[in-house]
């Protein structure tokens, strides 16, 4: 592979050197026609192992942990969060986390480890990560296909993902996060009738 793309470069070296003879400025780099290739070669990911390889390469390359995610990766239910995170597997996070998040899906027979889980940690949020996380995040919609989907991020979603535009047919549920539930007490009535909303839904299933 890697000679066919040398062989490749020289022939397209050797035609930007035939446009100068004939005047023409062209400018040409081998590592900018690289850069070209290697997106055109995009890697293909077809599973959800295949998008956390990519996660797990993306964490070591930037040394953070932006994204978490649990191991169940057969759920239908896909569950968002937003809260911080120092951690660097999920069972150590969701083991420090306020009693509360999982005593709300009790509260209408659910068990969080039955969901498909995304922690966003986005107190470590740069606008230089964006484009990354809306690819990553895509990808796990695209390839998981959920039937439901409880956002509980404490932002507005589509700042960081546009679920409206994956063409994907789920039901969506805004619940407000943990962290803010907390700091506003009064966001309880408001998690609570967007429960029972999802607990019909679930149960028929």
């Amino acid at each position: 592979m890697e000679q066919k793309n040398e062989n490749e470069f020289l022939k397209i070296k050797n035609y930007s050197n035939f446009l100068v003879d004939l005047g023409l400025n062209i400018s040409f780099s081998k590592e900018n026609d690289l850069k070209i290739k290697q997106n055109k070669n995009e890697k293909n990911l077809k599973s959800v192992e295949d998008v956390d390889n990519e996660v797990n390469e993306w964490k070591i390359k930037n040394k953070f942990q932006l994204i978490l995610r649990n191991h169940n990766i057969s759920s239908k239910t896909l569950l968002l969060l937003s809260e911080e995170n120092n951690f660097i597997n999920f069972d150590q996070f969701k083991k420090n986390q306020p009693e509360l998040l999982e005593k709300m899906f009790a509260s209408i027979g659910q068990n969080i480890d039955d969901f498909f889980i995304i922690n966003i940690d986005l107190a470590k949020m740069e606008n230089v990560y964006l484009n990354k996380l809306n690819e990553i995040l895509k990808l796990y919609f695209t390839i998981l296909n959920p039937k439901t989907v409880i956002d509980m991020v404490s932002e507005d979603i589509n700042k960081i993902i546009e679920i409206n535009n994956l063409n994907l047919n789920f039901d969506y549920f805004k619940i407000p996060s943990v962290s803010n539930i907390i700091k506003n007490q009064s966001l309880k009535r408001d998690a609570w009738s967007q429960l029972k909303l999802l607990k019909v839904r679930l149960n028929e299933f």
